[in-house]
């Protein structure tokens, strides 16, 4: 007999008898029984008689010689309990011996490999099988993970686990089962009589696997390519030059297809379809990255607009759903921006490229049809909640204000959702629009909206299309009507099933896209100072006075809302700081450091109710600084969060950085919230996103200090 390393005792017929033959030894401990049990007797005799005599000779000797035949006695009981109890014992062992050998044998002859182990997870038993699939010469005593085998500690209940492994090459699932050893007079309730083991089988699954993954290879991929400029790039080109201009790219598009063993569809002029093998797709995202994004804009356009592509890819076993995915992600790569690639699978998505500032499209064609759809939908409800982001800005406000005025012309009772603690960016117009008397009970809280929501009412949101960032997420799920009108890039948790979806990154704000939407849905609104002073100063929020982000579009809309009564007096109080706000602009200015080349950061722990504004507006003051392409400003909040704002003068997408800490915005303007983490750990995490993102090397390491407080 021999031990291994756990002390586990085992011969090599590993449930076979090793203490003689079981038939000498029945005879001899049946003898010992009969020997006892005539002692027992005996003795019980003696303290009978012993008790009769003492009533008659009573002598102190008498009552000596009953404590020692009462002694004699107690211990011949004691005995003969002993040797019965070892004869069952003895003999119920030699039955599940004989049942185990019989089981042993049983399993030995299965194909499929088993092994037994302990509450440890440790082998105490396993058939042939496992033993010519495992490398481990002897695996009594080992634990799964010790053969090679990744399990863990998982152990189950009632129900069994089951995992997929590789062991040498082979696939295997694996099933771990629970196995309770219970006496048979003990009630199966009684789970303290239980003996807990367990089995682990193994089923070959290699060739399964490898036609589930040919199968999977020969799906076909979807692939839908848009020409993001093409209108405005063939407007100002030669008729002789378009031709040219237009086999480039379809070559480009041509040499993809072929090299991903697919084919090409052209579906019109600026739009078309690639459909290929799924083998190739980890080429085309992994090996090739999207470098069609790039090989494009080196094609010679003739004018100073370089072509930008949008695709979306479409991943499913059934074509039908791949090209709908294809659909559902050219639309996301568009909404983003363009010059992008998403990849879209029944699950989950994949971005790619989206480095580039937004094209200005300067075609209002979707505007004129957005302004009618919307109309018609306004027109079709008995009433319209207007609702923006959460710590909503001027832009936020402004726009809100405007699609107000649109459903008052329209004769539809609306309300503007907005909480009463609010940042205090918004509180002088704020201030104007509640004690306005045109506006009485224009703007109402959550509590208020959600006593008018019912089937017959409209939301519509603006400046935001990010269902975890709006004002009252829960309006918005129990809202079945909703139209979004936002000038930030979708995102991917951006709100599904909008009747109408108005995104267009290339403009500078929501209040611009609202202007537009209101002078083709209107002839003359009826615009009071609030509200028309309120989309000018959204503009010139988010473009910086119309620095940054400001396109034709832009100035138009600036223009029609100075002609319609804005003035620039009243706009520019509602930008003013006080006196505690600009030095603690200033402040967060003077500590900033260069964290990447061309990259400015600063972090600080505020106690101020405006920390965020002002962290915005030291972000975009500095942009102004000479070398400065890109800013990050860390805000400390009471109770744990943090707040990031980013900005960009366009060079670098900060958009990209933001999403990869679970924010948003757009191409030159985003920011992130986050919560129970340090100033210096979200330094490390903005660190390592702008590098993934960007690639850039380090400029020489800073000293930043996130403990001063500036009041």
């Amino acid at each position: 007999m021999s031990s291994d390393k756990n002390g586990y005792k085992r011969t090599e017929a590993n449930l076979t008898r090793t203490d003689g033959d079981s038939s000498l030894w029945n005879a001899r401990e049946d003898k010992h029984l009969r020997t006892y049990r005539f002692a027992l007797i005996a003795g019980l005799l003696l303290i009978f008689f012993n008790m009769i005599g003492r009533l008659f000779i009573p002598s102190p000797w008498v009552y000596g010689f009953d404590v020692a035949c009462l002694t004699i006695t107690i211990i011949l009981m004691i005995t003969l309990y002993n040797r019965v109890m070892k004869r069952f014992e003895y003999r119920v062992n030699e039955q599940a011996v004989g049942i185990a050998t019989e089981y042993q044998q049983y399993m030995n002859q299965w194909q499929t490999p088993y092994v037994m182990l302990d509450n440890r997870l440790r082998v105490v038993w396993y058939n042939d099988a496992f033993r010519k699939i495992m490398t481990t010469a002897d695996p009594i005593g080992f634990t799964p993970d010790e053969m090679g085998i990744q399990w863990g500690n998982d152990k189950p209940d009632w129900d069994p686990i089951q995992k997929v492994i590789t062991l040498d090459n082979a696939i295997y699932r694996v099933l771990l089962s629970q196995i309770r050893l219970r006496d048979k007079n003990e009630p199966a309730s009684d789970t303290r009589s239980y003996t807990l083991m367990y089995g682990m089988s193994f089923t070959d699954i290699t060739r399964e696997k490898k036609l589930e993954q040919e199968n999977l290879d020969q799906q076909t991929v979807v692939t839908l390519l848009y020409i993001d400029n093409y209108d405005q790039i063939v407007s100002i080109m030669d008729e002789g030059e378009k031709p040219v201009m237009e086999a480039a790219v379809y070559r480009q598009l041509s040499d993809l297809a072929a090299d991903l063993a697919g084919v090409i569809n052209r579906l019109e002029r600026d739009r078309f379809m690639i459909q290929f093998p799924r083998r190739s797709l980890k080429k085309l995202c992994e090996t090739r990255k999207f470098d069609i994004l790039e090989n494009v804009k080196k094609i010679e356009s003739g004018s100073r607009y370089r072509i930008t592509l949008s695709i979306g890819v479409g991943v499913d076993k059934d074509l039908q759903s791949a090209r709908r995915y294809a659909s559902g992600a050219i639309e996301l790569a568009m909404g983003r921006g363009g010059d992008q690639a998403v990849v879209k699978y029944a699950d989950t998505q994949q971005f790619f490229g989206g480095m580039s500032a937004s094209t200005e499209s300067n075609t209002r064609v979707r505007a004129r049809l957005i302004a009618l759809a919307l109309k018609e939908r306004i027109e079709a409800f008995d009433r319209v909640l207007i609702m923006g982001h959460n710590n909503p800005d001027l832009d936020c406000l402004g726009s809100a204000l405007g699609v107000y005025r649109m459903c008052i012309d329209l004769k539809k009772p609306a309300n503007i959702v907005i909480s009463e603690k609010h940042h205090s960016a918004i509180t002088y117009l704020y201030d104007l629009v509640k004690n306005d008397p045109d506006h009485a009970g224009a703007m109402i809280d959550h509590d208020e909206a959600l006593e008018l929501i019912s089937d017959k009412t409209l939301l519509i949101i603006v400046d935001v299309n990010r269902s975890v960032i709006v004002q009252y997420p829960d309006i918005l799920e129990k809202m079945k009507d909703v139209v979004v009108i936002d000038h930030h890039r979708a995102a991917a948790d951006h709100i599904n099933g909008a009747v109408i979806s108005y995104v267009e990154p290339f403009a500078s704000s929501a209040s611009e896209m609202v202007t537009e939407l209101l002078q083709y849905m209107l002839e003359k609104p009826k615009f009071s100072g609030v509200e028309i002073d309120g989309m000018l100063a959204g503009i010139m929020l988010d473009t910086k006075n119309f620095v940054d982000q400001a396109g034709v579009r832009t100035f138009e809309a600036a223009a029609y809302l100075r002609r319609r009564g804005a003035d620039i007096g009243r706009v520019r109080k509602m930008f003013k700081n006080d006196m505690d706000e600009y030095k603690a602009k200033s402040n967060l200015i003077a500590e900033s450091v260069m964290i990447y080349p061309s990259i400015a950061y600063a972090q600080w722990q505020a106690d101020m109710s405006n920390a965020v504004t002002v962290a915005a507006q030291a972000a975009d003051d500095l942009l102004d600084i000479r070398g400065v392409d890109a800013s990050f400003v860390v805000t400390g909040l009471p109770g744990g969060k943090i707040n990031i704002s980013a900005r960009s003068q366009g060079n670098f997408n900060v958009q990209l950085v933001m999403e990869a800490l679970g924010g948003g915005g757009h191409h030159s303007a985003a920011g992130a919230q986050m919560q129970n983490i340090s100033l210096d750990g979200v330094r490390d995490r903005i660190d390592e996103a702008i590098g993934r993102v960007a690639g850039l090397k380090h400029a020489p390491e800073p000293t930043v200090s996130g403990t001063d407080v500036v009041q």
